[in-house]
């Protein structure tokens, strides 16, 4: 699967590709339309490079975007990664590079976008009434609209530019900022036009669906807090058959290389480590990504005497590494159980936090091809890493998947089916639907093997027990149930969630009182010999090594709030309208 898309890509590289402001693209409109706009085929070239243009790392910008939330924290604690601390501290200005490169980004994929939709239009009648036309242009013009749905969740309180067009004189590069509805009416009907006109699924799954659409739909409703709209479009990407969704029940390939492209997922980002390895580390045209060199551990693989090639920078946060690891099991269900038998010992470590994160005292799951504690030794306040990005799963050393460990071709999802689960359980929490909520939740609480939520309906699991309101309910989806199944995944998905709950002040003040500490774990090495890994096991409340975390976080929300990002200095400079 990961074959198809590339070789287009590559024969576009040098005209489409090579540039590193969006600005800098080149028009098509200089091409004259007899050679270059001729065929579906030509076209479906052109519309590949707006697929190559989301393998940017800056679009989705995981590596900056979820320290500004409580779900990450910039390397050690004892010694924070500095390029990162604006974000966790929460003090980003205009002239932060990494803010203009976000959204250089996203607009170098609305600029081939719309060459993509003006070359289209240029196409004679009998084109235009093929169905494959159809199908590009809804490809086009979804990725022009997820991108101004981005743009408008990040920025400026949503009030950004929208660019529906290649600038035919220097002057049109100078654009006024639209209003923050302006952008929505303009994002919701390019979404709407793919939504109606994209098939179910596509034989290449490297393109995008109706479902997909329909998320970032669904999604976008959600966000202003229209719960009866978003409803419509969840229950038709969990209803709707022709989609072929699924919740994966094998959740050892979920956040694996294994599980690319699985029942699950919904947009998926397609990188490889089989082609252009010759590129630098940072270019953003390249096949591959950088989160596996940011999520693994840094120094050696002690078991195999190697180097891992990381540089543990995208830590888990002290919460959210203990709540993955305190998860209440189902008892009832035989994976919980160290060797599968319900009368024998439970696992340490839930499921859910086994795949999620590496830490020290899970010894169950293979990490780099031996067990946590075998591998790192979590010291100096690294307590746990991020399994997402990595290649944890089949080498022992980031250096074995590319020519560089700062190269991978693990593929990104960035929408799965149960995060629609969870989205659609709010929706019916906050419509009064409180038993429709749990049973969505649940669903995805038992193929983890987790207890389930409310009072037991006589089936042979373990429940929590509680009577359930909207508010306790939307207090576990909050704190609970979307941090812990979709941590670190989507675009900047918790920090605008914790926005519009309007909790993120409370959250972070929260956290920054609550104490933490480390303690010594004992484990058997790989020669079986009784080691101990120190001050390693990370335990609430007070006691040795003791820290707190978000303390700048909680003061920067304090007033004013860094509730979006400004408008990037190099846009206020170059655009004259804004100037």
């Amino acid at each position: 699967m990961k074959n198809k898309i590339y070789f287009v890509i590559v024969m576009l590289a040098g005209t489409l590709q090579s540039c590193s402001d969006y600005l800098d693209e080149q028009n098509p409109n200089s091409l004259s339309t007899d050679t270059y706009w001729t065929s579906l085929e030509e076209s479906e070239s052109n519309l590949t490079s707006v697929y190559g243009a989301m393998l940017d790392n800056w679009v989705l910008d995981i590596e900056d975007e979820f320290f500004r939330t409580d779900l990450a924290h910039p390397g050690k604690r004892t010694n924070p990664t500095g390029a990162y601390l604006p974000w966790y501290q929460q003090r980003l200005l205009a002239d932060n590079a990494a803010v203009g490169k976000q959204w250089d980004s996203k607009y170098r994929v609305i600029w081939r976008a719309n060459q993509v939709i003006e070359g289209l239009n240029g196409m004679s009648p009998d084109l235009k009434s093929n169905e494959r036309w159809t199908e590009q242009m809804a490809q086009a013009r979804f990725f022009r609209g997820l991108m101004h749905f981005y743009l408008h969740n990040i920025f400026n309180d949503g009030k950004i530019i929208i660019r529906d067009k290649i600038p035919q004189e220097s002057t049109d590069y100078s654009k006024k900022l639209s209003t923050s509805e302006e952008v929505i009416n303009f994002f919701r009907e390019d979404l709407e036009y793919a939504y109606q006109n994209l098939p179910a699924q596509f034989d290449q799954k490297t393109r995008v669906d109706a479902g997909a659409v329909a998320t970032i739909l669904g999604t976008s409703y959600l966000y202003e807090g229209n719960y009866e709209k978003a409803m419509i479009y969840f229950k038709d990407v969990i209803n709707n058959g022709a989609y072929g969704y699924s919740l994966e029940t094998d959740v050892s390939i979920l956040f694996t290389n294994t599980g690319d492209f699985n029942s699950e997922s919904i947009f998926e980002i397609n990188y490889s480590i089989d082609h252009q390895l010759e590129d630098g580390n940072f270019d953003e045209q390249s096949f591959f990504h950088r989160l596996s060199r940011y999520s693994a551990p840094s120094g050696r693989n002690v078991a195999a005497g190697r180097t891992i090639g990381g540089q543990g920078i995208l830590l888990p946060s002290a919460w959210l590494t203990y709540e993955y690891s305190n998860e209440p099991m189902d008892t009832q269900d035989s994976r919980n159980y160290i060797n599968g038998d319900v009368t024998g010992q439970l696992r340490t470590i839930p499921l859910r936090g086994s795949q999620s994160i590496a830490v020290v005292n899970d010894t169950l799951s293979p990490y780099y091809l031996f067990n946590a504690p075998q591998v790192t030794a979590f010291d100096k306040t690294s307590f746990s890493y991020y399994k997402k990005y990595t290649n944890h799963d089949i080498v022992s050393a980031e250096f074995d998947t590319g020519t560089s460990p700062w190269k991978s071709g693990r593929n990104i999802v960035v929408n799965r089916l149960s995060g629609v689960y969870l989205m659609y359980a709010e929706c019916l929490t906050k419509t009064g639907d409180i038993n429709g909520a749990l049973s969505y939740i649940n669903q995805i609480r038992q193929r983890w093997g987790l207890q389930l939520l409310g009072v037991s309906d006589g089936l042979p699991h373990d429940f929590d027990g509680e009577v359930y309101t909207e508010s306790t309910l939307m207090e576990h989806l909050m704190y609970k149930e979307y941090p812990l199944e979709l941590s670190v995944e989507g675009f900047s998905t918790r920090f605008i969630d914790l926005r519009r709950w309007g909790v993120a002040q409370e959250r972070f003040s929260e956290l920054s009182m609550t104490p933490f500490h480390l303690n010594d774990f004992s484990y058997t090495d790989a020669k079986g010999k009784e080691a101990l890994r120190k001050q390693s096991l990370l335990e609430k409340g007070p006691g040795k090594k003791e820290f707190v975390e978000y303390t700048d976080a909680a003061n920067a929300w304090a007033s004013p709030n860094p509730a979006y990002l400004p408008i990037p200095q190099s846009e206020i400079l170059n655009n004259q309208e804004i100037n």
